[in-house]
Order: C-alpha cells, then sequence, then structure tokens
C-alpha cells in the first residue's frame, strides 16, 4: 500500500506534465512569431497542434484505457511496447507521405513541409513515450509518468527557444529540439523504466500482436476520428485561409485546448478506481462519474464566464506578445474566442461519459457515433470556411463538438437501456 506522500506525488507530477504540455504549445507559437515572424509562426502551431496530434494518435492507437487498466497483465509490457514500435512506424511512413504528397501538389511549399516533417517525427516519438507512461501509471507510479512528459516537452521547448533565438533559423531549431527530445525519451523512459515495468516473455508474437491490434482497433478508430473532428476546423483554415490566419486561429484555441487537458488531468488518476468500481461496486462507480460530470460542469461554466469576463485581456496579451501581427482579425476575435471555448466545453462534458462506456466495453456505441459526426464534419466545416471564413471554422468547430455531445449521451442511454 502506498503512503499518502507517494500519492501526494502522483497527483503533483502528473499535474506538472499535464500542465507543462498545455502551455508549451502556446509559448512556442508565441517566440516563433516573434522570432521568424507570422508566416513560420502559424506554420508550426498547425504542425504542432494538429498534424503531430495525429501523428501522435496513430501511434498510441487509442490504446491508453485499456492499457492503464490491463491490472492483470493479459499483455505484458513487451507486447505493448512492441506495437507501439509498429504503429510508430506505420504512422510516420502515413504522415511523411501527406506532407510530401502535399509539397508534389503544390500546396505546401518545399521549406513548410520540412518542418512539418520534423514535427511528425516529434508526434511519433511522443506517441511512442505514452506506451512508457501508460506502464509507469499501470506499476503505480503515476509521478513518474508526470517526471517523464514534464522533462521530454520542457527539453524539447526550451531547446526549440534557445536553438530558434542563437540562430533564427526554425528548421535548425526543430531538428535540434527533436535530437533533444529522442535523448530526453531514453533518459526519462528506456533507461529509467529497466527493473520497474514487469516485461514477462512471448510464447507466440505473431499471436500476441495480431490480438492487441483487434482489440485496440476500436479504441483507436474512435481515437482518430476523435481528433480529426477536434482539429477538422484547424485543417480547413490551413487550406482554405493560410498560414498567418492558421497560426492565429491556433492561439484561438489554446484556452480550448486547456479545457480539455485540464478534464484530462482530473479523469487520469480516477481512470483507475472507476474501471475498479465498475468490475466490483457499481454504486461507488456510479458516484465517480457523477463527481467526474460535476466537476466538468464546473470547469465549463468557470471558462465560459471567464471568458465573458477577461477574454478581452487574453487578447489583448496575444496582440501584444506577437507584436498585434494580427489586426485583421480583431474586430472579431473575442466572439470567435466565445463560440471556440463553448465547443471546447461541449467536448469537455462528453468526456466522463465517454471514458465510462469504454469501461464498460461498448466501444461499438462510440464507433457508430464519431463515424457519423467524422462524415458530417469532413463535408460540412470546409464549406462553413469558405463561406463564412474564420467566423465558419468557429461555428463548425462548435457545431462538431455539440453532435459529439449528443450522441455519446445517446450511446450511454442506448448501452443502459440494453444492459
Amino acid at each position: 500500500m502506498r503512503s499518502d506522500n507517494i500519492k501526494f506525488n502522483d497527483i503533483c507530477w502528473n499535474t506538472i506534465g499535464t500542465c507543462t504540455y498545455a502551455c508549451v504549445s502556446l509559448l512556442m507559437s508565441i517566440v516563433i512569431i516573434n522570432l521568424t515572424g507570422k508566416i513560420e509562426g502559424g506554420i508550426f502551431s498547425f504542425g504542432f497542434s494538429t498534424l503531430s496530434r495525429l501523428v501522435f494518435t496513430g501511434v498510441f492507437f487509442g490504446i491508453r484505457p485499456m492499457h492503464i487498466v490491463d491490472i492483470k497483465y493479459r499483455y505484458s509490457f513487451n507486447d505493448y511496447v512492441r506495437f507501439g514500435m509498429n504503429m510508430m512506424a506505420v504512422s510516420i511512413v502515413c504522415g511523411v507521405a501527406f506532407v510530401l504528397y502535399r509539397m508534389y501538389s503544390g500546396v505546401y511549399t518545399s521549406i513548410k513541409s520540412y518542418l512539418l516533417i520534423i514535427l511528425v517525427l516529434h508526434g511519433a516519438i511522443d506517441g511512442f513515450a505514452d506506451y512508457f507512461e501508460c506502464e509507469y501509471q499501470r506499476v503505480n507510479k503515476l509521478n513518474m509518468a508526470g517526471q517523464s512528459l514534464f522533462f521530454r516537452i520542457s527539453t524539447f521547448a526550451i531547446t526549440l527557444i534557445c536553438v530558434l533565438y542563437l540562430t533564427k533559423n526554425l528548421l535548425i531549431a526543430e531538428a535540434s529540439a527533436l535530437l533533444a527530445e529522442i535523448i530526453a525519451f531514453y533518459i526519462l523512459n528506456i533507461k529509467r523504466s529497466i527493473n520497474v515495468f514487469k516485461t514477462a516473455k512471448l510464447d507466440d508474437k505473431n499471436v500476441k500482436s495480431n490480438s492487441l491490434l483487434l482489440e485496440a482497433m476500436p479504441l483507436f478508430l474512435i481515437s482518430f476520428l476523435d481528433l480529426y473532428i477536434f482539429s477538422a476546423s484547424k485543417f480547413a483554415v490551413d487550406a482554405q485561409i493560410g498560414d498567418v490566419a492558421s497560426g492565429f486561429y491556433a492561439l484561438l484555441f489554446m484556452p480550448t485546448n486547456a479545457i480539455y487537458l485540464l478534464m484530462n488531468l482530473f479523469m487520469k488518476p480516477v481512470l483507475t478506481p472507476l474501471s475498479n468500481a465498475y468490475h466490483g461496486d457499481k454504486k461507488e462507480y456510479n458516484k465517480i462519474l457523477l463527481n467526474a460530470i460535476l466537476f466538468a460542469l464546473c470547469v465549463c461554466i468557470i471558462f465560459v464566464v471567464g471568458t465573458l469576463l477577461v477574454g478581452k485581456y487574453y487578447l489583448d496579451i496575444i496582440y501584444f506578445v506577437t507584436g498585434n501581427d494580427y489586426p485583421e482579425f480583431a474586430p472579431m476575435a473575442k466572439n470567435l474566442l466565445l463560440i471556440v471555448i463553448v465547443g471546447g466545453c461541449f467536448y469537455t462534458l462528453s468526456t466522463p461519459t465517454f471514458y465510462s462506456i469504454v469501461i464498460e466495453n461498448r466501444q461499438s456505441y462510440l464507433l457508430v457515433v464519431y463515424i457519423i459526426v467524422a462524415f458530417v464534419a469532413f463535408f460540412s466545416i470546409r464549406k462553413f470556411v469558405q463561406s463564412l471564413g474564420m467566423y465558419g471554422a468557429a461555428y463548425g468547430f462548435c457545431f462538431s463538438m455539440f453532435l459529439v455531445f449528443i450522441g455519446i449521451i445517446i450511446a450511454k442511454a442506448f448501452a443502459f437501456i440494453i444492459e
């Protein structure tokens, strides 16, 4: 039995790691805009917060809920990490192929393509590291997972900022940051995890890998579609309006990312007791789930009210630190911020129910919801942007998140009815 001090360390380091992850994208985007201009800042913002996240999702394959609660070790850490290596190779190939296709189609310049390819590799390392961080949590070392996340992402961000300041060359800075992150990953995860993880030998590698792939496939499809829906408006802005608008839209999105990350900060340590309660004490399960929903509601109210009261000051800070590089978007900025915040709140409110459906092994219901919403987002958001510009992106995002929220509620109700 762990002491309260260790539990406090878990919460503390999990908070530090998650908050650092939430802040570095904003910090790096602002620094890049100031040092190299708003075009390269927009390229980085899109690559780091959107493209690399899609690659991350391909690598970690939506497997986190399954990995963390696999306390009976149906799959060893070796199974998971070997699977992660395979997914990393596939995701890198797909990410690089996407960028090269855009380059040879004339959509991306060569410099933009090189910058994005490095961020594809960053997303791959980030996703592979998640297997180690999940294993830390599975063996009751959540504090080590938080430390890994904090130091690895901090290393990437600090290296990028320092090298960019010295060279004023974003390509060199990104390459240096990627190398530093790989070194940090080796020290914090591969070397540090020796004698910490259980690494059972496998009798049949192919059977295990195939079994894990089949079992994780619904979670991967859900995670990939979820991230696509969340990012569809960013892709539309990047394709329809350009790099400058993409950079500004990414800055507007930062508070929305913060809402979601704050909710995940709460859910991450709750996930294991929630799963245990479902299999042992349904009353406790419902209590934990209700508390999570109430927490999500409180977070959403705080962010909406906060946007109405102090959203102007957040925008003033953006204008100040970027040298007022976005005068064309200033008249609409406050309304855009409020719309994407409301969309983020719908997304956040659905998170506890989403995890409960996964724990109840009803992923097929979620998959139906996400296929429908992704289909709607694919055909609607780009048209919204073509017709309404930045407002179309914000309204398209909010509408998609509302559909996700309603769909998950319906899925939960359906699961309850047939249980």
